[in-house]
C-alpha cells in the first residue's frame, strides 16, 4: 500500500516561538517525527509541510500554501490539499512534530493495525480517567462530559481514553468520503502515558524533556 507521512511543521506558534524548530534533546523538534517516521520502515515518503526556511536530508520538504499556515487552517485541510496533489497514495499519515516521545514502534504498530481492511482511520490515545467539564457551552451553564449524576469510581474509568496527538492514519477513500482524518471504522491505537505527552506551552516542553532525559 503506497503509504506517506505528512509532518506539518508550521513556523507560527503563540506559546514558543518556532517551536517546531527549537532544539528538543539535542535536534530540532520537527526532526523527531522524520526519524519516527523513517526507522519505522513503513512509508513510501516522508514530506514536511513548511512555511519555514528548511532544508531535510531525509524528508520532502514542501512550502506549506498560504491559505493553510493560518491558526484558523486545520490539519484535515491540509491532509485533503495533500491528497490532491498526490493521488497515488492510499494511505496517509500525519505525525505532529509536537509529540516527540513518539517512536517507530508506535508508528510501525500503528499501521499494521490500519492496514487491516476492517479498519478505515485510526488515531491514538492514552488513558485518562479524567471527568471533564465544557464551559460557556450555552447559557444553561457549563456542560459535564460524563454522568455527574452516576459519578464513577476511578477504577471504572479504566477505558476512558484521549487523543494523545501522536499519530493519525487515513486510508485515502476514507478522507475522500468524510473530509476529515478519522472516519469510518475507527482503530483507537493504545500508547502508554510516558509516551503521549505533546508540546503546546513551555511547561509541556519541560514536562516532556524531563520524561525523555529520565526514561
Amino acid at each position: 500500500m503506497n503509504t506517506t507521512a505528512l509532518i506539518p511543521a508550521r513556523a507560527g506558534s503563540k506559546e514558543i516561538p518556532e517551536k517546531n524548530f527549537k532544539d528538543f534533546c539535542g535536534k530540532p523538534l520537527y526532526r523527531w517525527a522524520v526519524d519516527a517516521a523513517l526507522e519505522s520502515g513503513v512509508f513510501n515518503s516522508i514530506i514536511v509541510s513548511t512555511d519555514y526556511d528548511l532544508e531535510d536530508s531525509v524528508a520532502k520538504v514542501e512550502a506549506r500554501p498560504e491559505e493553510l499556515s493560518t491558526d484558523e487552517a486545520s490539519l484535515d485541510d491540509l491532509l485533503l490539499h495533500y491528497m490532491k496533489k498526490y493521488p497515488d497514495v492510499e494511505l496517509w499519515c500525519l505525525l505532529q512534530p509536537t509529540s516527540p516521545l513518539r517512536i517507530a514502534k508506535d508508528i510501525a504498530g500503528a499501521y499494521l493495525k490500519v492496514c487491516c481492511k476492517k479498519y478505515d482511520s485510526l488515531v491514538s490515545v492514552c488513558q485518562d480517567p479524567m471527568m471533564g467539564w465544557l464551559d460557556k457551552a450555552c447559557s444553561a451553564g457549563p456542560i459535564a462530559l460524563y454522568k455527574y449524576e452516576h459519578r464513577p469510581n476511578r477504577q471504572d474509568r479504566k477505558d476512558w481514553y484521549k487523543e494523545n496527538g501522536a499519530i493519525y492514519f487515513t486510508k485515502k477513500y476514507a478522507l475522500e468520503l468524510m473530509k476529515c482524518r478519522l472516519g469510518g471504522q475507527i482503530f483507537l491505537y493504545k500508547m502508554p502515558v510516558e509516551r503521549s505527552y505533546e508540546i503546546d506551552t513551555e511547561l509541556d516542553w519541560k514536562i516532556a524533556e524531563f520524561v525523555y532525559e529520565e526514561a
